[in-house]
């Protein structure tokens, strides 16, 4: 009984004296932090908050560009740059493919689960229709969301006719 007594008074001691020194140098960083590596680390983390957000998830699948031409293979390209532009959540280049007479106000809220696409499942052939001031597409497509959830849309273009060898195609509505 004495020696467990002893062997406690010791142990007490030992824990009582150790070095402060020691208990301080493990709680203090490796490497000392200078005005510079904090200049770094702010820099860092603005570097990244403006850089495009990037999904962790799976990549978009894009349409391939390679089995169209000419108008057809506008369209598409118009269909591709909406979907990167919902993963990059850029809002102003996604406007940018819509005509300011569109009824499309914005981007789909990114709070909803599943509101980028994933891949384009299947596409109706493109069909043009010339208005008198304008040539029209529809192009019907089923996409995959984000959330594995099928969404199937109507996707209407214009070209307008006033805008000679410049007109472009632009979004006109998605339903």
């Amino acid at each position: 009984m004495k020696k467990l007594i002893l062997c406690s008074l010791l142990f007490l001691c030992l824990i009582a004296c150790q070095d402060k020194t020691t208990n301080e140098a493990a709680q203090k960083p490796a490497i000392p932090v200078t005005k510079s590596h904090t200049e770094e680390a702010v820099k860092q983390k603005d570097d990244e908050a403006a850089a495009p957000q990037e999904d962790k998830g799976i990549p978009p699948v894009y349409l391939d560009e390679t089995k169209y031409t000419g108008d057809e293979l506008e369209i598409v390209q118009l269909m591709n740059s909406r979907m990167r532009y919902m993963w990059e959540e850029d809002e102003k280049g996604y406007m940018s493919l819509f005509d300011p007479q569109s009824p499309v106000s914005g981007m789909p809220v990114s709070g909803l689960s599943g509101f980028k696409v994933r891949k384009v499942i299947s596409m109706s052939d493109i069909t043009i229709r010339e208005q008198k001031k304008l040539y029209e597409a529809l192009v019907m497509v089923t996409e995959l969301r984000e959330n594995e959830e099928e969404a199937s849309s109507s996707m209407v273009f214009w070209k307008k006719k006033a805008d000679g060898d410049a007109a472009k195609w632009i979004f006109a509505d998605i339903d």
